[in-house]
């Protein structure tokens, strides 16, 4: 962690610290109370990999060609600066099974305790809150036990199955109707967690969710580590899955790093992008 990474734009720069480098963003301070800030993070490979299926898996697990420690800790550092974390009912189903990538930041290892102390310095919780965005209900309730001390919000359609919506509120899991159909719509979320008061939500979910805040048009800053490396397979998630968004959705530019030291005999880049307005 002490070997450090290389501005190549804006402008070219000198050697800088990974520690902190996405801390200095302080993204809980740019929501407003009618527009929380939503920032999303996505490893991928050059050719487009951010999750691929096995024989030996049931779901689709990020490569571990691509797992780094490096982008673990800008991972928690993003994590962070959340009041809330927007994942799916897949992650619990994986987490039930033991197929998960690790438990919800941010992470209890003491190595990332100097972000703990960072977010109560800044006066966040401890740890943020969790929307599992879900348009089945089908999340394991045992797997939401490791997370009972924070506040947990399913955020489904209204025609999405009452008696699964009906168990998850017996056992103490509070049910938002945030779309018209069985699936959640994006803007309604965000306006419901906004009057909730929540400022910064940080989406670590897969494809389907980020497509959903695509095709509302209220992500704000998309963070992506390019690993250097051509992986292959057949069976893969990219970063987007859904309707074709029309009119293509640009993004802006705003930040590139070089990081040469992980993966190992790759490196990665690590951009930061801005919706076009």
């Amino acid at each position: 962690m002490q070997t450090p990474v290389t501005r190549l734009y804006p402008a070219a720069d000198g050697p800088q610290p990974l520690e902190g480098l996405y801390l200095q963003h302080q993204l809980h301070l740019k929501g407003r109370p009618d527009a929380p800030y939503v920032y999303s993070n996505f490893i991928t490979t050059l050719d487009g990999r951010i999750a691929l299926g096995d024989n030996d898996s049931t779901t689709h697990t990020v490569p571990g060609a691509t797992v780094n420690p490096r982008d673990w800790r800008l991972y928690q550092e993003l994590a962070g600066q959340a009041d809330l974390l927007m994942t799916s009912g897949r992650y619990f189903r994986q987490s039930l099974i033991g197929e998960a990538q690790d438990q919800l930041p941010v992470a209890a290892q003491a190595a990332f305790g100097d972000i703990r102390e960072w977010r109560l310095a800044q006066g966040l919780r401890e740890q943020p809150d969790i929307a599992i965005l879900s348009g089945s209900l089908d999340i394991p309730i045992a797997a939401l036990e490791p997370y009972r001390n924070r506040r947990i919000l399913v955020m489904t359609g209204e025609t999405s199955d009452p008696d699964r919506a009906q168990a998850l509120q017996e056992a103490g899991i509070e049910v938002v109707r945030a779309g018209a159909g069985s699936l959640v719509e994006g803007g309604r979320m965000v306006s419901h967690l906004a009057a909730l008061g929540y400022r910064s939500l940080y989406a670590i979910a897969g494809p389907a969710v980020f497509h959903t805040l695509l095709e509302a048009k209220v992500l704000d800053r998309l963070y992506l580590t390019i690993a250097q490396q051509l992986l292959g397979g057949d069976v893969f998630d990219t970063l987007t899955r859904g309707p074709l968004l029309t009119p293509p959705r640009g993004m802006t530019l705003v930040s590139l790093y070089h990081d040469p030291h992980a993966p190992a005999h790759a490196g990665q880049l690590l951009a930061v992008f801005e919706p076009q307005a």
